[in-house]
């Protein structure tokens, strides 16, 4: 999921882990300074999304109209955003200048990683997902050893990962549970667009929760109302276990004794 690029076998096919050591810097003096801000293909995460549109200060809505086309998580049917590039400009971030980007401390987890791609291997038989890494080799980047030798765990925490990854979390797991029920199992268009508008139009959530029957279906304890009236990540941590009760039935959410489960 997080390698940016299409290139021919950009990835370097060595298994890392977390202690695996690694060298690599990213320098304005380089000539391959921005060069992997263009011909992107940089999908957004939930994290990338709340971020961005705070930087931004665009609602939900406005940032995912501006900013990024649709597309298909890989081996399924879930929806995913991605930035939306510019075509007159070499398929170039929204983001980039030459300067740098412009919106650095907040830039999504695909850019965080680089030049590490990053999956899950998920284990039914294991109590933890695991997690591996690989290099990122693209043929313009001249960044690769430079720099001080570290761990792949130190990069991680250097870029700041682990905040978003922990804010992500309930989304790959969701992810994860839906690629392993396998192809024969289609969900409706309609679960689709919940999930989409749980995952990252969190401002849609939020009038959903406030503004429909949803209160009057689910219990949802006065604490938690006001933490997902202002709190995008908590909203998103309660929209994950709305989720999980409607695609898994998992008991996370309570019905009112009198009511359905439908919400319109």
């Amino acid at each position: 999921m997080y390698a940016p690029k299409d290139n021919a076998n950009p990835v370097i096919p060595v298994r890392l882990d977390s202690q695996s050591p690694m060298c690599f810097s990213c320098e304005r003096d380089l000539s391959c300074f921005t060069s992997c801000c263009h011909n992107i293909n940089i999908f957004l995460t939930p994290a990338d999304v709340i971020r961005l549109k705070h930087r931004l200060d665009l609602s939900s809505e406005e940032f995912l109209a501006i900013y990024t086309i649709p597309a298909i998580i890989e081996g399924t049917e879930l929806p995913i955003p991605m930035l939306k590039p510019l075509e007159e400009d070499n398929f170039a971030c929204p983001f980039v200048r030459k300067e740098g980007c412009i919106v650095y401390e907040d830039r999504p987890l695909n850019c965080r990683y680089y030049p590490l791609g990053s999956g899950i291997f998920h284990n039914r038989d294991e109590s933890e997902d695991e997690r591996f890494y690989a290099l990122i080799k693209e043929p313009t980047c001249l960044g690769h050893d430079l720099g001080e030798e570290k761990t792949v765990q130190d990069w991680v925490e250097g870029q700041g990962i682990e905040v978003y990854d922990e804010i992500n979390s309930g989304w790959v797991e969701l992810i994860l549970r839906r690629k392993s029920l396998g192809p024969f199992v289609e969900l409706p268009e309609k679960t689709l667009q919940m999930f989409f508008m749980v995952c990252y139009n969190l401002d849609s959530f939020r009038r959903f929760i406030f503004n429909s029957r949803f209160l009057s279906v689910y219990i949802v304890d006065t604490e938690t109302q006001e933490k997902i009236r202002d709190d995008d990540v908590a909203l998103l941590s309660f929209g994950m276990s709305w989720l999980k009760s409607t695609f898994f039935g998992e008991e996370k959410m309570t019905l009112r004794k009198e009511t359905t489960s439908s919400v319109e």
